[in-house]
């Protein structure tokens, strides 16, 4: 069952469009101890694209790298290479909560697997600041559906998602 907010609204989000026909989705079980390691959270199937998703909420102004295993980035990218029509994406939520002494923040980006790796491997920190993705990641409007809230997922249906 699915306890993470993040990927409740993502699975919300990807419902919506569901529901309207535009794509189909199904959404990996947790890691099980070591019996079975996920490789992402979410496979999307649409028309044009099929879409790798692993799903990651931080408290914070910076996700760290270590929020992601290096299992689940190698999946994404082995599962982007497999076909062309493939894509990968981390899906980064920042969300600090009701917290009195910061202003609340709660903003989703997706970060192309590729862009994630190179970001990873060339910036000199640990983790990525929010900021960077506001310029480099693509920014998620926020949504409330009928059943709860969620994101604006439907770029992942245009047909100029990535070259």
């Amino acid at each position: 069952m699915t306890t993470n907010i993040a990927e409740i609204e993502m699975k919300n989000s990807l419902r919506y469009l569901m529901e309207r026909n535009k794509l189909y989705f199904i959404k990996y079980p947790d890691s099980v101890r070591e019996y079975y390691r996920s490789p992402y959270d979410f496979l999307v199937l649409t028309e044009r694209y099929n879409y790798a998703i692993e799903v990651k909420k931080v408290k914070t102004k910076s996700f760290p790298f270590k929020n992601i295993t290096e299992h689940q980035i190698e999946s994404l990218l082995k599962f982007s290479n497999l076909l062309k029509k493939n894509r990968s994406f981390v899906f980064i939520n920042y969300r600090n909560g009701k917290r009195k002494i910061e202003e609340k923040i709660n903003k989703a980006y997706m970060i192309e697997i590729g862009d994630f790796i190179k970001i990873k491997e060339s910036i000199n920190k640990k983790s990525i600041p929010m900021d960077w993705c506001e310029k480099n990641a693509i920014p998620l409007k926020r949504m409330k559906f009928e059943k709860g809230y969620g994101w604006d997922l439907s770029f992942l249906l245009e047909s100029n998602i990535l070259p």
